[in-house]
């Protein structure tokens, strides 16, 4: 849970999307946490101002047969069980990975999220760092580009939102891809808006 901080943004934000073996809807993203279990994510690091990338991650995780697995989500993401045993690295490799990325940028303080129904990933991101309790606290300013897209565009779908600031059509969904699409969104939005204030 964010918790209101006087701190500002800071020169960083952290865009992070997530892969899921599945998710309960209409229901709260800890409950899906709890049965289903993040398979991939793409993490960035962005220029708070500016929105541009400095350092990207990507990792593919191995499937703890203990969660759920819905075959809808595989769909979704192309990841099946079988790719994950071959290519996937450990829950413990990728928390020490993803951790390590934060602490270089944000080292203890409070951490801005961007991404897409951003409290989503907000949430398979704790449920992969807490266990080794390397769970950053969240920045009360948590970024969104599915409401963005609905202030803008009228539309919040990632599919829609992204075809129309990036120009290309999705299939399947690939967690870094996603991120870096969410930060074209957030940089797409600030340069039209800067060339408004121009004119």
């Amino acid at each position: 849970m964010a918790t209101y901080s006087k701190v500002g943004v800071g020169d960083n934000i952290l865009v992070i999307d997530w892969e899921t073996s599945g998710s309960v809807f209409n229901d709260s993203y800890e409950e899906t946490f709890k049965k289903y279990q993040g398979l991939s994510f793409g993490a960035v690091i962005a220029d708070s101002q500016t929105f541009t990338p400095k350092e990207t991650l990507y990792r593919e995780i191995k499937f703890d047969p203990k969660y759920s697995w819905s075959e809808e989500a595989e769909a979704i993401h192309g990841l099946s069980r079988e790719h994950l045993e071959e290519n996937g690295v450990t829950p413990e490799e990728a928390a020490t990975d993803l951790a390590g990325l934060i602490f270089k940028y944000f080292h203890t303080g409070k951490v801005t999220f961007l991404g897409h129904n951003t409290h989503f990933d907000i949430a398979a991101t704790r449920q992969l760092l807490e266990p080794f309790e390397v769970m950053p606290e969240v920045h009360h300013v948590v970024l969104d580009t599915s409401p963005l897209g609905f202030i803008t565009i009228g539309k919040y779908r990632s599919n829609d939102v992204f075809d129309f600031f990036t120009g290309g059509t999705r299939a399947e969904h690939n967690a870094l891809d996603d991120a870096l699409q969410c930060l074209t969104v957030a940089h797409s939005v600030r340069t039209i808006f800067d060339m408004a204030l121009q004119d």
